[in-house]
């Protein structure tokens, strides 16, 4: 997703608490590592992930070593792009590994593809057999987000298709790369009316992000983010608007997928922070379990802003 950046001053995480669910948002950092477009984040082994960038012209396949204290903080972090030359140009935005496969898929914005890549970057020739109607998709606004555990994939498009409301949150199984059952998702409504988004500088509004859960529920994260075109006063309304919910797929058969919020991350007063790559953790001595996410900071926006990862303990057992 490619959107104008302001530099980022100060974040608010707003800890929720329902139905014994809650959030605590652990640590905010600010990473030492070349700047980039990074969009997806998956947990490979021990303090190992794999990252994707949606715009880097050698593939797009980092890996971060990001280790973890026994409080959820996280230390040093280094990263490097795999050398195996994959396709570049595909507009990368999401990442998952699988273990049973010892491989990562890749969701692809740019021709609305999931394909197989080895460890090492390189393709594997295989990839999901997508449904045709999710083929074309708002302009910009494909296939955003990927998750998987035990077998299924999830994904859906950041913003539903051309002539409907509802998401179309889609399976893939792991056995034949072949399309599964679909659900309904309905997101939130924008806050920032339609006149005022078209105007504006940067907006952008939908599904970023999913994380499976081991027991097979999902995680979804909506963001909006806003910049308005103007003078210094007009910037000054900039902000940026990130919610996490709890869904349950596989045990919710309603029209429209049941969901829960688990917390909401607001930013305001020009600093712009949008959170498109999110991926479990390890679980914390007391249980909790630990999420990741992974803001896209535009390649630093010529130094105004940099990379940073967010670290939250989720406790919804």
């Amino acid at each position: 997703m490619n959107y104008p950046i302001l530099p980022l001053l100060f974040l608010l995480a707003l800890p929720l608490q329902a139905q014994d669910l809650s959030v605590e948002l652990i640590q905010q950092k600010r990473l030492e590592i070349a700047p980039g477009q990074y969009s997806g984040i998956t947990h490979v082994s021990e303090d190992i992930y794999a990252v994707v960038h949606d715009k880097a012209v050698g593939g797009g396949i980092f890996f971060f070593t990001i280790g973890c204290n026994e409080d959820g903080t996280i230390g040093p972090v280094t990263a490097f792009e795999t050398d195996a030359g994959g396709p570049g140009g595909l507009d990368n935005e999401d990442i998952v590994y699988v273990p049973e496969t010892k491989t990562l898929f890749v969701s692809a914005e740019g021709d609305q593809s999931i394909r197989e890549y080895y460890l090492n970057g390189a393709p594997t020739g295989r990839r999901m057999q997508v449904p045709s109607p999710l083929l074309s998709p708002k302009a910009n606004a494909g296939f955003e987000a990927l998750a998987y555990c035990d077998g299924t994939f999830w994904t859906t498009t950041e913003s539903p298709l051309p002539g409907e409301t509802l998401h179309r949150l889609q399976s893939f199984r792991l056995s034949s790369l072949k399309s599964g059952k679909s659900w309904n998702y309905r997101a939130e409504k924008p806050s920032v009316p339609a006149a005022e988004a078209a105007s504006a500088q940067a907006y952008v509004f939908g599904i970023s992000a999913l994380t499976a859960l081991p027991d097979g529920r999902l995680l979804v994260l909506e963001r909006e983010v806003y910049v308005p075109k103007g003078s210094v006063l007009d910037m000054l309304k900039s902000f940026t608007s990130s919610s996490l919910f709890l869904i349950d797929p596989l045990h919710d058969d309603s029209p429209e997928l049941k969901k829960t919020l688990l917390t909401h991350f607001y930013t305001s007063f020009m600093n712009i922070a949008n959170f498109e790559g999110m991926c479990l953790g390890p679980i914390l001595p007391d249980g909790r379990q630990t999420l990741l996410l992974l803001a896209d900071s535009q390649d630093g926006s010529q130094g105004l802003t940099g990379e940073y990862l967010w670290v939250l303990a989720l406790d919804i057992r």
